[in-house]
């Protein structure tokens, strides 16, 4: 396992996040999102780089949501709906052995192609 691969997917599904939600996602915050909150926990790895579980929010609402973690939940819920449920299921699904050079590959392509939908385009 390439532990360099790994914290390179860590720091991509990061940026995608917050290139994808450039606003926090907070209903009526309007700040900019300045990281990429992961949903669920990463431990076994089912949703750790799925870019939609990890979601754009400003420094506030990411200290708000580690503060309050079922204030916040109940907000994802209401903002994803049913596919908050979906990426929940599949968080608790075990990975082993994932190609971290590969899914760093993945996730660099992704954030090229959320990068280039920049507004106006």
């Amino acid at each position: 396992m390439s532990s360099k691969a790994k914290d390179d997917c860590y720091k991509l599904v990061q940026q995608i996040a917050v290139a994808q939600d450039p606003i926090c996602i907070m209903p009526e915050c309007g700040q900019t999102s300045q990281v990429g909150h992961h949903l669920f926990k990463r431990d076994r790895m089912g949703t750790a780089f799925h870019p939609e579980a990890v979601r754009g929010l400003c420094h506030r609402h990411h200290g708000h949501a580690h503060a309050k973690p079922e204030q916040f939940k109940k907000a994802m819920i209401r903002l994803m709906g049913e596919r908050y449920h979906e990426l929940q299921k599949l968080s608790k699904t075990v990975v082993n052995g994932m190609d971290y050079v590969a899914k760093r590959e993945e996730l660099r392509g992704m954030l090229t192609e959320v990068s280039g939908k920049g507004i106006g385009k």
